[in-house]
């Protein structure tokens, strides 16, 4: 699809891309102050004041929609990045999958503890 031997395979996020990336960072606020947003409408529903709950539940969908549709976009901006130079997601900074072993893990160890 982008010109590279391993496009046939399907780009997934790995666990901590979300929070990796500094671009992220206005579609979490968003969603937080969608939360916020929330807590703020339930109180004025519970005291019945109807205008501030309607006002509250438009702020707080469009915060939602705001903070999630940005991510969206985030997202699909680093899928298409990786793909463009081959990798398949996981290790931001290597410009190839990395594959964590074991063995690899407790033979650096031994070496330092030996060594």
């Amino acid at each position: 699809m982008f010109g590279n031997a391993n496009s046939s395979r399907p780009w997934h996020a790995q666990a901590g891309d979300l929070l990796g990336d500094n671009y992220n960072v206005p579609g979490i606020v968003l969603c937080a102050l969608g939360v916020v947003g929330l807590a703020c409408t339930l109180t004025a529903a519970g005291y019945g004041f109807d205008g501030w709950t309607e006002v509250g539940a438009l702020v707080t969908a469009a915060l939602w929609i705001g903070g999630i549709g940005a991510l969206l976009v985030e997202h699909r901006r680093a899928e298409v990045i990786e793909r463009r130079i081959g990798r398949l997601g996981h290790a931001p900074g290597h410009m190839r999958p990395l594959r964590y072993r074991a063995e690899k893990s407790l033979a650096s160890r031994r070496a330092r503890e030996l060594g």
